[in-house]
């Protein structure tokens, strides 16, 4: 699956699609840490922290990653006779040529599979799941909650585990890295998590929670204010969240009112013997009630005031600069110097996501797999 990629002896012809552009930039924006596990999967060599991998092409038959310091000032694409040392390329074979029926969607999510399982990691899966809607109300005055049954092999303690449900209903949202034709029909499709998954005493069923921001007339929340008692619900594919690495060390989570429901979970069964910081942010101050209201585990159940000390809240106004105000919040917190940050995780909007990821590498210097920041959303 892995080959060394030499210009000078190639008959390689790039991939000439529009999706492509679209593709490259949200994948070497947002997706480095699976490039990266790509090149340790495929071609055997473990990257170190400073390395940063992008798409710098992408052909029929797999993609062409560079990899290089991250003090780089940019990472464009050399024939191999002017390829400095610093820049090493590596060529990605796709299991199937792209094509009129093989889309460049499926070929890299066949990617991540292949490179987790190789990896002993969790893996994406393309897969069709039914969950029927057994209630709904509000779980605070902006969180939409769906009670649903879900499948039986659904995992009950993965906070984050999230599945692309199909809609009826609205416009296309974007969702993981696509190849979508010019003239292919839209589909309605957008991840949602498993708040929380437990097995019925009475029916051995596994049930959950489904929650939803609620923010004007959105496609999302309309879908699930719409759906009614008895509606079934198809997912086409089931996304594990990155969490692992918040099993020890001093973490920082970091949410807004999409991303609250993966924290949430998480302070439900925290096992970490630390405490996370918690920072949360939400448009409306009544939506603290979310995370106020939760039962925290044992683990943090024990520590005095933990929900008043360690959760910090900011208020999301158009006056503010939010990534600044994150940071702003994380120093007052820090101030002390009694406190070391080892372990991050963070979603937001794609925009917010991309500068704050870069302000929390800067100050934090961590490893690229303790340094989790994802995008949740994108602004219309």
């Amino acid at each position: 699956m892995y080959q060394v990629f030499d210009q000078r002896y190639t008959d390689k012809v790039p991939l000439p699609m529009a999706a492509k552009i679209k593709f490259m930039n949200h994948v070497n924006d947002e997706h480095q840490d699976e490039l990266a596990m790509f090149v340790e999967a495929f071609a055997d060599t473990k990257l170190s922290n400073d390395v940063a991998v992008v798409v710098a092409e992408v052909y029929s038959d797999g993609l062409l990653l560079e990899a290089a310091a991250q003090n780089s000032e940019s990472l464009p694409s050399y024939n191999a006779e002017s390829l400095p040392d610093v820049v090493k390329q590596f060529f990605i074979e796709f299991e199937n040529v792209i094509d009129e029926t093989v889309t460049l969607k499926s070929q890299y999510i066949n990617l991540l599979q292949v490179a987790s399982k190789k990896l002993g990691k969790l893996a994406i899966k393309q897969q069709v799941r039914y969950f029927t809607v057994i209630d709904s109300y509000y779980a605070s005055p902006n969180m939409y909650r769906l009670v649903v049954t879900a499948p039986a092999d659904s995992p009950l303690n993965h906070a984050g585990y999230a599945y692309l449900f199909e809609m009826n209903s609205g416009i296309s949202i974007s969702s993981e890295s696509a190849n979508v034709p010019d003239n292919a029909p839209e589909k309605l499709q957008r991840y949602y998590t498993l708040r929380k998954a437990w097995q019925d005493a009475e029916t051995q069923q596994v049930q959950g929670w489904v929650d939803t921001y609620i923010h004007g007339d959105t496609p999302g929340g309309n879908w699930a204010r719409a759906v009614q008692a008895g509606t079934q619900l198809k997912s086409v594919r089931d996304y594990p969240e990155k969490i692992a690495h918040l099993n020890e060390g001093q973490c920082l989570l970091i949410c807004d009112e999409t991303s609250i429901p993966t924290v949430a979970n998480l302070i439900e069964n925290w096992q970490n013997t630390i405490a996370p910081i918690v920072i949360v942010v939400t448009n409306d101050d009544a939506d603290t009630a979310y995370l106020q209201d939760i039962e925290l585990s044992q683990t943090l159940a024990q520590i005095d005031n933990f929900k008043q000390d360690n959760i910090v809240h900011i208020l999301n106004t158009p006056s503010i600069d939010l990534p600044d105000a994150i940071v702003s919040a994380i120093d007052t917190r820090l101030e002390d110097g009694s406190i070391l940050i080892e372990k991050v995780w963070g979603a937001l909007s794609a925009a917010d996501a991309k500068v704050l990821r870069g302000q929390l590498k800067t100050k934090f210097d961590l490893p690229r797999q303790d340094m989790v920041m994802k995008v949740y959303w994108r602004a219309s």
